[in-house]
């Protein structure tokens, strides 16, 4: 009996949480300040952040949960891929005393269609804009553009100049098309939430006409991108521009760091600028994407979900989301705890959501409900929009030919 408790204690005390994540460029910041932060406050909890290949991560948890080897906490990608996780049991649904600090516009991306069980907690969202070199806007004698005609003349010049790429851009990884570029740009051209909703409720077509002029904006692009950029993934298109080799870089909020670091280790540090997606016309509403990223669950098949949930309750409080906003620049809480900003850049991005209005990325909810599913479809597409190999229309009625099978829609 005496031996049985002390095992008993032994094992309360050496617990170990692994942490399954797609955030592989992220991992010395939760290994160095995150979690040693939480450790002082449970240093009888030990945690590992033990991250997957980005586009591996979907696949391979998904195979770790249904044999019982994921880790303690799971990293949630917001609405359909984490609906499918607690749909089949793996994920612990969670009290409102985890979530109290969160409103239900934070929950939604980790909330059933019922809005009666929230499984992850919400922990991050991040904005879609351009960056943008301003020391090579300057030396031509730039300004960054507020609408698509003062940007296609931006990008003709600096293509005049013959001095560097204007537009940073690759599709060898093709995620780029559509996280970044159709669905990070495109908000403007179609209304943001009215059209989201919209194709949600079956009242939207794909080929209507915002949709369209989205993809004749992506076929625009071409010349400005760089010779290769068929073969040039997401890193050789954030080197080609970190070292100052091209103008501006569509992207989002969570590249700051990386461009910032990367910047300065190849010793050509960049004066970093950023601006919002264009509008077609002056004085029209604008749409940003300000998109929930990721949040964290506790994995129902956890031998140590105790301190699995010490965990998310330590997420939720006001300590950690100035921490996080501190640590992962470009990374805003989710929640409503007031934090503040010190990098300029998240600063200016964060001001854009006074004078613009919030959308999320077009096909992240419900719409990829579908086989093959909305996101695919859409990557290969735009893809060959922006390769100029199919035309806008195209494009449009391809993807409306897949919307028109999902099951959400009957």
């Amino acid at each position: 009996m005496v031996m049985a408790a002390m095992l008993l204690v032994g094992s309360a005390q050496g617990q170990v949480l692994t942490i399954e994540s797609w955030r592989k460029d992220d991992q010395i910041f939760w290994d160095k300040v995150l979690i040693p932060a939480f450790q002082r406050q449970h240093p009888d909890i030990k945690v590992q952040f033990k991250p997957e290949e980005p586009l591996a991560y979907d696949a391979r948890l998904e195979a770790r949960l249904s044999t019982r080897r994921a880790g303690d906490l799971i990293f949630c990608r917001p609405f359909d891929a984490s609906v499918r996780m607690q749909a089949k049991g793996y994920l612990v649904p969670l009290k409102e005393e985890a979530l109290k600090n969160f409103n239900l516009q934070a929950r939604r991306a980790w909330t059933t269609d019922d809005g009666q069980t929230t499984y992850c907690l919400p922990v991050a969202y991040v904005m879609h804009g351009l960056f943008y070199n301003k020391k090579i806007l300057r030396d031509l004698k730039l300004e960054p553009p507020s609408t698509w005609d003062q940007f296609y003349q931006l990008l003709s010049q600096v293509a005049a100049s013959k001095t560097v790429t204007p537009l940073a851009l690759g599709t060898a990884d093709m995620w780029e098309s559509t996280q970044v570029v159709f669905t990070g740009l495109g908000p403007n051209f179609w209304e943001g939430e009215k059209a989201r909703l919209g194709l949600m409720e079956g009242t939207v077509k794909f080929t209507d006409p915002g949709f369209l002029k989205a993809w004749r904006m992506m076929a625009q692009l071409k010349p400005y991108m760089h010779p290769q950029q068929n073969s040039m993934s997401n890193g050789d298109i954030q080197l080609l521009f970190a070292t100052g080799n091209a103008a501006v870089y569509p992207s989002g909020s969570w590249d700051i760091d990386f461009l910032r670091s990367t910047s300065f280790a190849y010793k050509k540090p960049i004066e970093l600028g950023v601006f919002k997606p264009p509008v077609e016309h002056e004085g029209q509403p604008c749409h940003i994407s300000v998109h929930p990223d990721f949040g964290i669950g506790v994995n129902k098949n956890s031998p140590n979900q105790a301190a699995a949930l010490q965990f998310i309750a330590w997420l939720g409080t006001a300590d950690f989301a100035q921490l996080l906003t501190d640590t992962l620049t470009g990374y805003f809480p989710l929640a409503d705890h007031p934090v503040k900003i010190n990098d300029p850049l998240g600063q200016d991005m964060m001001g854009w959501r006074r004078s613009c209005q919030d959308t999320i990325r077009l096909n992240a909810q419900k719409l990829n409900r579908v086989w093959p599913s909305m996101e695919e479809e859409l990557w290969f597409a735009n893809v060959k929009v922006l390769n100029q190999d199919i035309s806008p229309e195209q494009a449009a009625q391809h993807i409306q030919r897949v919307h028109e099978k999902n099951a959400y829609l009957k």
